[in-house]
């Protein structure tokens, strides 16, 4: 006699799939394969891959929620199984001022099917301009700005920048009007600057040199103290929004740990305090060489790089993978949810997470070499990043000077 289980039951199982259990399921008779095309199901697996919580039924149109998922993962695995035939390249005629460059458009969560990558970045007149990857030019640039651009971000979901200056004014710019939107100014400069989405709207982080330190009276900052020995760097766990991991390392810089927190907040006596638990720690081992690069992905892998090595181990310590796709060492390295990038002499290797943390966690991919050398003599990679659709490097010059290559994939 067969067993049937009801629906919500069903589902409630099918909540702990993947995106290949999903799949699976869905092929062993009618009723499994009505309830594992659910909505439900595939919003949240959407959820776990993708920051898309304010992306709503309206954004979606005439499409499910599965359609949805399996578009945006075709969009991902393009670059994933692009060749260098499949790319074209531009190099811009205009200098690049070093500063930050950051995707205007991002990985963005449409059911469009071309999209144009486009990105900003600052000129040597202290100009914020805005790129068409595809083309290689310039559609958009804010007046010169009387004061040295320090810091770029920007908020590809609603298609802003934000820019401060060394007057410690910040500007958010929709790079399409002259002027800028709104202006705020600072009482302190920051280094560093970070934009998000909630479901509150956006917000924008400014970490202060000064304020943290000796806060205005009555308003203390929210902040606690993480235990490190001469912390190196530090990412968030993209997937896990309130873990940290830090590279700490020695004076001697012979010595190399990775310590993991997770952070909480807790009401005490009517004020909330943050507070830090350790989760995990390790030290690398002595042969290899010190990393300068790290970055995380889903909370409980770090990758890093030691030399020419990129390297993939658990929070705990144990080695996953190592790659040896470059014959120098790698002097440069970019880390998001989908891509890790590196970036040896003149060549870049692309890399991509695995879906559901599986064996491979991480592919090698696609190695550009040298390509654009030719029209760039005595330079160096000083930068990289990628959305679904382009990848772009920023050279530095003898001379001090940069440009800008702009790789896309040729649809």
């Amino acid at each position: 006699m067969e067993i049937r289980l009801p629906d919500l039951a069903l589902k409630r199982i099918f909540s702990f799939l993947d995106l290949f259990g999903l799949l699976q399921v869905s092929q062993v008779n009618k009723h499994w394969n009505r309830i594992a095309d659910s909505d439900y199901l595939w919003r949240s697996l959407s959820l776990q891959r993708w920051d898309c919580s304010n992306f709503t039924y309206q954004h979606l149109g005439t499409h499910t929620w599965k359609q949805f998922f399996l578009h945006q993962r075709r969009k991902e695995l393009r670059l994933a199984l692009a060749q260098p035939r499949n790319f074209i390249y531009k190099v811009t005629k205009n200098i690049a001022f070093e500063t930050q460059l950051a995707y205007l458009s991002g990985n963005s969560l449409t059911m469009d099917e071309q999209e144009k990558s486009i990105i900003c970045s600052v000129s040597p007149k202290q100009e914020l301009c805005a790129w068409d990857v595809q083309e290689g030019t310039i559609i958009w640039s804010s007046p010169v700005q009387e004061f040295h651009l320090s810091n770029l971000v920007t908020l590809p979901q609603m298609h802003l920048a934000v820019t401060m200056d060394r007057k410690k004014t910040i500007k958010v710019w929709n790079c399409q009007d002259r002027d800028a939107l709104a202006v705020l100014p600072m009482p302190e400069p920051c280094y560093c600057m970070e934009a998000y989405l909630t479901k509150d709207g956006p917000f924008l982080m400014v970490f202060l040199t000064e304020s943290l330190l000796r806060p205005s009276e009555g308003s203390a900052p929210l902040s606690t103290f993480l235990p490190h020995k001469l912390c190196a760097s530090a990412c968030w766990a993209p997937k896990v929004k309130n873990r940290i991991t830090l590279m700490s390392q020695s004076s001697t810089g012979k010595k190399t740990e990775f310590i993991t927190f997770d952070l909480t907040t807790k009401k005490t006596g009517g004020q909330t305090v943050i507070q830090a638990h350790e989760v995990a720690s390790f030290q690398v081992a002595a042969h290899l060489k010190c990393p300068i690069w790290m970055g995380a992905s889903d909370g409980y892998m770090i990758v890093f790089t030691s030399g020419p090595y990129l390297l993939l181990f658990s929070i705990t310590g144990f080695l996953l993978q190592r790659f040896e796709d470059h014959q120098a060492a790698i002097n440069n390295f970019w880390v998001d949810p989908c891509y890790v990038l590196t970036t040896s002499e003149n060549s870049v290797h692309v890399y991509v997470w695995e879906e559901g943390g599986r064996h491979p966690y991480l592919r090698s991919c696609c190695h550009l070499e040298n390509t654009w050398h030719d029209h760039t003599t005595d330079s160096c990679i000083s930068s990289v990043m990628c959305d679904n659709a382009s990848i772009v490097l920023r050279l530095r010059k003898v001379s001090d000077s940069s440009i800008l290559v702009m790789y896309s994939l040729n649809t």
